[in-house]
């Protein structure tokens, strides 16, 4: 069975914002697929520079839950923004050594993750995305 060492530190770097402990948490060759972009960030390297920066840019990450399937979890947690909640959801895998090497993150309400992907986009050298109303 893999161990959760990796995923449990990881998990509470993030809970406390401590953005040098994430990195050691990571696999080589992990890809992270966001709702910030429509293409996945692949590689240690660029994906600790985009959970940094997204450190960095919201209020506060609270662990809710998290669901284990063998070397699959989902982590359910809560993000604040301003005056924004978001509720996500990260599926990630665990390598046979037990780092993440794949996370998928799913957020919402749309509202509060174009917020967020407007105050990190620029960060990342990206360009914000804008919601248009229908009419």
């Amino acid at each position: 069975m893999v161990t959760t060492e990796h995923l449990d530190a990881y998990l509470n770097a993030m809970g406390n914002r401590h953005v040098e402990g994430l990195e050691a948490y990571m696999a080589d060759n992990v890809i992270l697929r966001s709702p910030i972009v429509p293409v996945p960030f692949e590689g240690k390297e660029l994906v600790f520079q985009i959970v940094s920066r997204l450190l960095e840019t919201i209020d506060d990450f609270e662990l809710k839950h998290l669901l284990r399937d063998g070397t699959d979890f989902v982590a359910v947690f809560t993000i604040k923004f301003g005056d924004h909640i978001i509720d996500g959801m990260d599926h990630m895998h665990l390598n046979d050594m037990g780092f993440i090497d794949n996370m998928t993150v799913a957020w919402r309400p749309l509202a509060s993750v174009v917020a967020v992907q407007q105050k990190l986009a620029p960060k990342l050298g990206g360009k914000p995305m804008q919601l248009v109303p229908l009419e």
